[in-house]
């Protein structure tokens, strides 16, 4: 369902042809507050990552999911196509539906490029009868790259900063920033997923940034216990606020 549906951030290398990142979408596999496992809704237009292929995210230092490793890419070919500029894009659009009419394939396009991700099963040498029958006596067409599973492993992606971005700003102005608090090290609280986490609340709540201001980091670590607490009526009533005010 659409309200499943979550927004996933692809981060980039500092690279001269690329942007800082794309924005993708995913629909939860195995996932929490934190981040998890997530199946793309949509293949990325700057790198070979297709639609169903699942990524693992977590949250990054401004409380959006970034995606930090690819866990698996599906058992997919990932085709990109090439049209002219005079080349209608609905007329290009209309070509490309009819390559997967009655599958489950399906075509995305920018900027005059489609992005097929072809039926599961479906191999080269189909897909070729498929775009030569189609586009094979069109001169201003071409197809372009082809990303078979192998080539959307982890390590093919050289492009892409999977390295989780802690030192984003925080939502609201707070000058409390999680991972230069030493009492989180001192607790063996270091990975870089959980303390984002906490930024994440701290710069969403004041209230979370004024308590662990105060020294109070138990309390914010029973705050955070009950909400990822799946039945919070099960636990015991509070004899005072965990958080403080203003």
């Amino acid at each position: 369902m659409a309200e499943d549906y979550v927004r996933l951030r692809l981060r980039f290398k500092d690279l001269e042809d690329l942007p800082a990142g794309e924005g993708m979408w995913g629909l939860p596999v195995d996932a929490h507050d934190g981040g998890g496992t997530y199946r793309l809704l949509n293949s990325s237009f700057m790198v070979p990552l297709a639609a169903g292929d699942t990524v693992r995210a977590a949250l990054d230092g401004r409380g959006g999911l970034q995606i930090v490793d690819i866990v698996e890419p599906c058992d997919r070919v990932l085709t990109v196509t090439a049209y002219a500029e005079t080349v209608d894009p609905d007329e290009a659009q209309r070509i490309a539906d009819a390559w997967t009419a009655g599958n489950d394939g399906w075509t995305e396009g920018t900027n005059g490029l489609l992005y097929t991700t072809w039926p599961a099963g479906m191999r080269l040498p189909e897909i070729d009868v498929v775009l030569r029958g189609s586009i094979g006596h069109l001169p201003d067409w071409e197809w372009h790259a082809t990303a078979q599973p192998s080539d959307r492993e982890r390590c093919q992606h050289h492009e892409v900063d999977f390295e989780l971005d802690t030192e984003a700003p925080p939502v609201h102005e707070t000058d409390y920033w999680a991972p230069e608090d030493p009492v989180w090290a001192e607790r063996g609280i270091s990975d870089p997923e959980t303390l984002a986490y906490i930024q994440r609340l701290a710069g969403e709540d004041p209230r979370v940034a004024r308590t662990l201001k105060n020294g109070k980091h138990d309390n914010v670590l029973r705050y955070i216990e009950r909400l990822s607490a799946e039945d919070p009526w099960s636990l015991p009533a509070l004899e005072e606020p965990l958080l403080d005010e203003a």
